[in-house]
């Protein structure tokens, strides 16, 4: 007996015939070849022989699909541009206003840490701020030139540093100061206000309300005291240069009793003057406010208070 062998036939492609494409709903794919589409050969396929693809279609008035006009498209870009012009002053205000707010941030956090320092070494901790220098007078003019003294000229207004005058273990008379911290600077467009670098003895006032509680605060802000400290870092030289500062006592209390003591920040811009080939002069720099005279019309304060040390912010709140 003769057995033939029955070899499985490959896959073969069938073919696709679109039945029915609405503008909405199912489309109606048959995967007969005996199908196509119409009259009663269609009508005798079975429910398992189509495939149903749900599709969204959008027919012109010739019955071919439409797309987007080129002035539909540009009237779009207009609605977009229109909307970003109206958004884009916002955001600049909302950058402004997080420097400031980090800046606020920033100095809450060194006061408390300058704080801490001098009660954990029981020893002076001093945070000193850099003041627009005249380089061409002593003492300034007394500091060798260096990296270090280059970059702080960039950082007039805006750099300062935590500084003890003394060490734990030191013996009596034999004081090592040391800098407890790197010069920080502030958040760019941030600075602190000129009038709290003042070397006469007036008393700036400055006006908070809020009106919330519907109460107005007077500040009355001191000049900050200056004394000699190490210049720029203990390692690069021996020099001592005046600078304004705050004291931290051992105790936690500030070295000017009875008396609070404030920084306050203001929005702008610095610019220091440089040469033809971009190296900073030992010149005070140009100060520019904005909005003008923002640090006492909508001021933003940092108070600290003689007693216990510890820093709040000051500023307008409005309903």
């Amino acid at each position: 007996m003769n057995s033939t062998a029955k070899s499985k036939p490959g896959p073969q492609r069938l073919a696709v015939q679109w039945l029915d494409a609405p503008a909405f709903g199912p489309l109606l794919i048959c995967r007969r070849n005996a199908c196509h589409g119409s009259g009663p050969v269609a009508s005798r396929c079975s429910a398992a022989a189509h495939t149903r693809v749900w599709a969204i279609r959008d027919r012109g008035p010739w019955g071919g699909l439409r797309a987007f006009t080129l002035l539909e498209l540009m009237l779009v870009i207009a609605i977009i541009g229109f909307i970003a012009a109206l958004t884009l002053p916002h955001v600049a205000g909302f950058g402004q206003a997080n420097s400031m707010v980090t800046a606020t941030r920033q100095l809450l956090d060194d006061v408390a840490l300058a704080r801490q320092r001098a009660m954990v070494n029981r020893s002076t901790v001093y945070m000193v701020f850099l003041p627009p220098m005249f380089w061409n007078s002593p003492p300034f003019s007394l500091i060798p030139y260096s990296q270090q003294v280059s970059n702080r000229v960039m950082h007039q207004y805006s750099a300062y540093a935590l500084i003890s005058l003394a060490t734990v273990g030191d013996q009596p008379g034999q004081h090592h100061p040391q800098y407890v911290t790197d010069w920080r600077v502030l958040p760019s467009g941030v600075f602190i206000a000129p009038f709290g670098f003042t070397i006469t003895n007036e008393t700036a006032y400055i006006t908070t309300t809020n009106t919330l509680a519907g109460t107005t605060v007077v500040s009355a802000i001191q000049p900050w005291n200056w004394l000699n400290m190490p210049f720029p870092s203990l390692y690069s030289t021996n020099t001592y240069m005046p600078l304004p500062c705050i004291g931290f006592t051992p105790q936690g209390s500030l070295t000017t009793p009875f008396t609070n003591q404030y920084i306050a920040l203001a929005r702008g811009s610095i610019f220091y003057p440089t040469d033809t080939n971009g190296i900073p002069l030992f010149e005070a720099p140009i100060v520019t406010e904005v909005p003008p005279e923002n640090d006492v019309r909508n001021p933003n304060l940092i108070e600290i208070d003689w007693m216990t040390a510890r820093a709040t912010q000051v500023q307008n709140q409005f309903q």
